[in-house]
């Protein structure tokens, strides 16, 4: 029997990790996988299994619902990538082209955007487009819905709107949907072919141009009488953007007259094997037809109303995330340290601290974001309150990246205890019916910067 062939490195800086090219962590290799259809619960089952057998039995959901594998070591990286290809999953290979994890099934849509999808996946790969472009380029099509994408950073964007008794596809550069250019519109039939010649454009410019990098002027000359213009302001607004949580907003959505799907995630994104392998065994139990990781660092488990409702309710015992108000969903945070090499600050425990102490605060009308170093890898746009890891502690940025230049610089001792007055202040001044966004901007930086900083504000 011929041996396992070695683990392969990265081949380009910035590369995300893959089954056969893991990244190197502190706690070990780390290996990332995407799936493009639905899993059955017993297969995830599997996943969580070879996770332990293979790893530290940690696994992420990431914000774009991937399944990231950890704690691997360069044999069992090997054997992760041969036991995982031998169960046929339907894993996404080459360019990364996204679509809502309830594409197709979900009848608030206003187009499905399989078709598209899989028209520019089967060209880019064709093309052999990946090896050409970017690391990290991505390409998202959006039939709206009950599962928004605007949240995401896309090098292109499509979003499907209704225009009278047609539907056209809003074509958007660079970013977050709130932030990205909108350079115009197009029907179906172009919009793939579009998308093509726009990172074939892309390709020609260099490995290192991205969605961002394009203009108006750009787009136009790629896409031609293709692309129509609309109004600057012509945008669909995305629900997930600075909207406050209410109560009793269980994730438990209504996708057809035949399925549901009941969204949970785990805190902050990581499930042990354990946790993961009792989920599954209860889905399967209840009937749920299919798990499938997705965006926001969600399980999206489908099936009918009861099944979805029951393993919600055990999900919510087990200490997993079912609602919108959960506190917890308005944090993004990276594994830190130890599990990250990069990072400075165990932020994950911060996290948990934050959660507790400042509940209130966080009503998800804007995100904390606490990462371990200055990279900011969970919420690479700018944040209302960005804390990141150095090697004094910790710096504070507000309205920025984690990379950006700190407004104050905190100790690791004056970190949770900032925290706290934070959300001391936050009962105190708010007023009925504000938000804790408006609140943090009506309040302004200099006076959260004493908040964080000074025993009394």
């Amino acid at each position: 029997m011929n041996p396992l062939p070695q683990v392969q490195p990265f081949s380009r800086r910035g590369v995300c990790p893959a089954l056969s090219a893991p990244m190197q962590t502190g706690d070990g290799l780390l290996s990332r996988v995407a799936f493009t259809a639905s899993l059955s619960p017993s297969d995830l089952d599997r996943l969580g299994d070879l996770a332990r057998r293979h790893g530290n039995g940690l696994l992420d959901v990431t914000a774009r619902g991937s399944l990231q594998f950890r704690g691997l070591t360069a044999e069992s990286a090997v054997e992760l990538e041969h036991d995982v290809l031998a169960l046929q999953l339907p894993m996404r290979q080459g360019l990364a082209v996204e679509a809502s994890s309830l594409a197709g099934m979900d009848d608030s849509e206003v187009a499905n955007p399989a078709p598209i999808l899989e028209l520019i996946s089967h060209k880019a790969t064709a093309l052999g487009l990946d090896t050409k472009l970017a690391a990290k380029m991505s390409v998202i099509v959006d039939g709206g819905g009950l599962a928004p994408m605007g949240g995401l950073l896309a090098d292109i964007r499509l979003k499907a709107v209704q225009r009278d008794r047609d539907v056209l596809w809003l074509l958007v550069l660079g970013g977050t949907e709130e932030k990205a250019l909108l350079a115009g519109a197009m029907r179906t039939e172009d919009a793939a072919d579009c998308v093509i010649d726009l990172l074939i454009h892309l390709a020609q410019r260099g490995p290192d141009t991205r969605g961002r990098d394009l203009d108006l002027a750009a787009a136009l000359g790629v896409c031609g009488d293709r692309l129509m213009h609309v109004a600057s302001d012509f945008r669909v607004p995305t629900r997930d953007v600075g909207v406050p949580k209410q109560t009793d907003q269980r994730r438990l959505w209504a996708l057809n007259d035949r399925l549901c799907v009941a969204v949970i995630a785990p805190a902050f994104g990581q499930i042990t094997s354990e946790a993961l392998s009792a989920l599954c065994k209860i889905a399967v139990d209840l009937g749920v037809q299919s798990i499938r990781p997705g965006p926001s660092h969600g399980l999206y488990a489908l099936g009918r109303h009861h099944a979805c409702a029951a393993l919600m309710d055990y999900a919510e015992t087990a200490g997993l995330i079912v609602s919108d108000n959960d506190p917890r969903t308005a944090i993004a945070v990276c594994a830190g340290a130890p599990s990250c090499a990069s990072a400075y600050a165990p932020v994950r425990a911060l996290a948990e601290f934050a959660a507790k102490e400042c509940g209130t605060m966080l009503d998800g009308s804007f995100t904390l974001h606490l990462s371990g170093c200055g990279k900011g890898c969970a919420h690479p746009a700018p944040a209302l309150l960005a804390f990141s890891g150095t090697s004094e502690g910790f710096s504070f940025g507000y309205q920025a990246k984690a990379s950006a230049l700190p407004d104050a610089q905190l100790t690791i001792d004056q970190q949770k205890a900032g925290l706290s007055r934070l959300a001391r202040l936050y009962e105190k001044e708010h007023k009925p019916g504000e938000n804790a966004r408006s609140l943090l901007v009506r309040l302004g930086k200099d006076r959260i910067v004493a908040a964080l900083r000074q025993d009394e504000t």
